[in-house]
């Protein structure tokens, strides 16, 4: 069995993933209202919610920090689309300019986590990932 420098922590014990899960409920709130008015616009902002939380999960679960990185970019490029669709949906008037505002601080929470734990995985601090063994 290989032996890794660092462990990879759960992802229930990321700050990453706690503000991807926070933003990912606020998200369905908003998406309930929105599905009446535009179902396709719903379902796409739904869906990046999801992924953006879901990747960091999977990516805890390789116990590699190379591919763990990888999860996490991911969960970089799904907050830019909810960044996007939040745009749109407001622009469109679908989306209160009071919920955009609320989801897009929950996001910029979830980004600045997430940046800091992909640094870590990349070769930065491993502090997000646990101690050394």
């Amino acid at each position: 069995m290989p032996e890794y420098r660092y462990a990879v922590s759960p992802y229930e014990e990321l700050d990453a993933f706690k503000a991807c899960h926070q933003l990912t409920l606020a998200v369905h709130r908003v998406v309930e209202t929105l599905e009446e008015r535009d179902a396709a616009l719903a379902a796409q902002l739904w869906a990046a919610a999801l992924c953006a939380a879901s990747r960091i999960a999977r990516g805890s679960g390789f116990r590699n920090r190379r591919m763990f990185a990888a999860c996490v970019d991911r969960t970089l490029a799904a907050l830019a689309e909810i960044s996007f669709y939040l745009e749109v949906g407001c622009a469109m008037d679908l989306i209160s300019k009071d919920d955009r505002q609320e989801l897009e601080s929950l996001g910029g929470r979830a980004l600045f986590y997430s940046m800091k734990l992909v640094t870590s995985l990349a070769g930065g601090s491993p502090s997000e990932t646990g101690p050394p063994p």
